[in-house]
């Protein structure tokens, strides 16, 4: 009997279970770590690639160093990425700024605060869906972001799911505050990623018959 046969079913989940928490803490220091080496504002954005491509990386079995890997995705795509989904990171930062602004301000609700707050989930959920579309598909860089927003309009219900995972993630945050600066953010970016792979799989699945209006996945192996 092989080693693996005699193991408990529950000890392989438990260590599968693990491995998947220890990557959340990689993923979470990395795009902290990568995000200051940009000063943040060009940062963040490759930051988020680099998280998300070696997320494919690591769903697909590949083993690589995650450092190392990390720091060659973020060099690579680093005025790329930003060019691709930088005005998209931008408008919803300054759309956060706006809810966050007003919420603060104590104000009774208005017309132009659920406008914003309306207006900065959209953009959040066009960012979230650009990142994984971005290491997942090979477009010109002027088309992730509009790319992104067609495919969300038209995948309204995924959309929805995704916006509900990002208020768990951030309700689990605010419950446990001392989760934050060790696994949200990365909790946040491999759950999106693994999201988003599973929709477009999905989408392409029920495109087979018909012409895709997304071009065929990035070749196995190959970095672009």
């Amino acid at each position: 009997m092989s080693a693996n046969a005699a193991t408990p079913g529950w000890a392989v989940r438990a260590h599968a279970a693990f491995e998947w928490v220890w990557w959340l803490i990689v993923v979470n220091v990395l795009w902290y770590l990568f995000a200051l080496a940009g000063g943040v504002v060009l940062g963040a954005v490759p930051a988020s690639v680099a998280a998300a491509e070696l997320t494919r990386r690591r769903l697909r079995g590949e083993s690589f160093p995650p450092l190392r890997a990390f720091a060659a995705a973020w060099r690579r795509e680093f005025w790329r990425s930003n060019a691709a989904l930088g005005p998209a990171f931008a408008v919803t930062a300054l759309l956060a700024a706006s809810v966050i602004g007003h919420f603060n301000a104590a104000q009774p609700l208005t017309a132009w605060g659920l406008a914003s707050a309306g207006a900065f989930v959209g953009a959040f959920a066009v960012s979230a869906i650009a990142v994984p579309m971005y290491v997942h598909y090979d477009l010109p860089l002027s088309r992730y972001v509009i790319t992104a927003s067609r495919w969300m309009l038209r995948n309204l219900a995924h959309a929805v799911l995704l916006v509900a995972a990002s208020v768990l993630v951030v309700t689990c945050s605010l419950v446990v505050p001392g989760i934050i600066p060790f696994l949200s953010l990365g909790a946040w970016s491999t759950l999106a990623t693994v999201l988003c792979l599973g929709f477009f799989a999905a989408n392409e699945r029920r495109l087979a018959p018909q012409t895709s209006s997304l071009p065929s996945p990035q070749n196995e192996g190959v970095p672009r």
